[in-house]
């Protein structure tokens, strides 16, 4: 079926778009450039929109539980198979930035899953109030910290003062 393949590319396409309007949104904003910046933020959630008819086309994900399961079942894919092999063809390519940020998002995968499963058990229990820490962002490579970040990141090393809460 050509639609389902052209709902995949129009999705990842649309995906890809709304990232990346959101990093020259940051670009922009540290350069001092305030309306171009709002531009891309603008630009980047009308991208996010099309992303997410093009999602609702291809899968009826209507239940957080199942939407959990599907979180867990990637982010072990990317623990398990996808980091592992990525960051080792770097090494062997001698890509070291490329290697460490493959590195950075294996580290922070893992966490995600971790944060997930626990998630998945508070609301198949009905107790997803009880969910009700910190979470902490590093901006540089992305790893995550609950409820007490530490001073450091010890993934990359930034402050703990640039850290995003949520």
């Amino acid at each position: 079926m050509k639609t389902e393949g052209n709902l995949k590319a129009a999705f990842a396409g649309e995906s890809q778009a709304h990232v990346k309007y959101l990093i020259f949104a940051e670009l922009a904003r540290e350069k001092g450039l305030r309306n171009l910046a709002r531009v891309f933020e603008a630009f980047a959630f009308s991208e996010f929109v099309h992303a997410k008819n093009h999602f609702k086309n291809l899968e009826s994900v209507e239940d957080p539980v199942k939407a959990l399961d599907e979180a867990i079942k990637g982010e072990t894919y990317e623990v398990e198979e996808m980091y592992p092999k990525f960051y080792e063809e770097a090494i062997k390519e001698k890509e070291k930035k490329a290697a460490t940020s493959f590195r950075w998002a294996m580290e922070t995968e893992k966490k995600h899953a971790e944060i997930y499963k626990e998630l998945k058990i508070l609301v198949e229990s009905g107790r997803d109030k009880a969910y009700d820490k910190k979470i902490y962002v590093c901006p540089v490579c992305g790893y995550i910290f609950v409820e007490t970040p530490p001073d450091v990141c010890p993934i990359c090393s930034v402050g703990k003062e640039k850290f995003k809460e949520f």
